[in-house]
């Protein structure tokens, strides 16, 4: 009986928290000196696993207080597709939900175990999923209010939801639409084709490049040789003349002649 009593009591705290979270907004803190930070994926899949929704306050000041947490949802989605489970470490959290226009409030019904203090943060975590066709940007506002129902910090951070027909039709082209290209290739003209180039095995092609140096080898070395041969026997003739003109300028007539004997 008197934990029904706590629940009950609970449950109706939570719904007046819910009124007074829809109906003021913007937020602002009426506490200095707390802070939250709030982390989402980036991107949602319609049925696909559940993923964490995380808010971590932080407090400057010297008072502690007990934390009830408040998660706003704004997004053009129906709400029946949401999935949001608050839960602690030891289990689910028991929470109370309300939606108006496009905005979706999910107040816990009891205080968090934790406590703001200077130096000590208090965490709330959520497992939100999607389920149906639809898709489309949501945002996630969370809002920390204390025993008293006073606001005292909020923050929040944006994420995109995909769709069961969008996410079904992005991973991969269909079969059909794989076999298209081959089918377009085999209905082209011959002298339109475009040889393929096949992609080798990298030792294949180090084996190619060496067979390709060997074959250019034996014409190199021809060439080599020859132009060493020539370049040799023109010096050869070079230094030749080169004498000759040395003896011819030492032999000058001296216009006598010897007796014949």
């Amino acid at each position: 009986m008197r934990h029904r009593i706590t629940a009950l009591t609970g449950a109706v705290i939570a719904s007046a928290v819910v009124n007074t979270v829809v109906w003021a907004a913007p937020a602002a803190a009426d506490v200095e000196g707390f802070n939250v930070r709030v982390t989402a994926p980036d991107r949602f899949t319609a049925g696909r696993s559940a993923q964490v929704v995380t808010a971590v306050v932080t407090s400057e000041n010297r008072q502690c207080r007990k934390v009830r947490w408040a998660l706003l949802m704004h997004s053009r989605i129906d709400p029946d597709q949401f999935r949001v489970t608050r839960f602690e470490d030891d289990g689910p959290f028991a929470t109370t939900d309300q939606t108006e226009g496009v905005t979706t409030t999910i107040v816990d019904n009891d205080l968090d175990p934790g406590q703001a203090c200077r130096g000590r943060t208090v965490t709330g975590r959520w497992q939100v999923g999607f389920a149906g066709p639809e898709g489309g940007d949501v945002r996630f506002e969370v809002r920390a209010f204390d025993a008293e129902n006073t606001l005292l910090t909020a923050g929040g951070t944006d994420a995109r939801v995909r769709g069961e027909v969008e996410a079904e039709a992005s991973p991969s082209a269909t079969p059909e639409e794989s076999a298209a290209p081959e089918e377009s290739e085999e209905a082209a003209p011959e002298e339109t084709r475009q040889p393929t180039r096949a992609v080798t095995d990298p030792d294949e092609t180090e084996t190619a490049l060496v067979a390709d140096d060997t074959t250019l080898l034996g014409p190199g070395l021809i060439v080599g040789g020859v132009c060493v041969f020539l370049g040799v026997l023109l010096l050869v003739r070079l230094r030749a003349r080169a004498r000759q003109a040395r003896l011819d300028s030492q032999s000058t007539p001296t216009g006598f002649y010897g007796m014949p004997r």
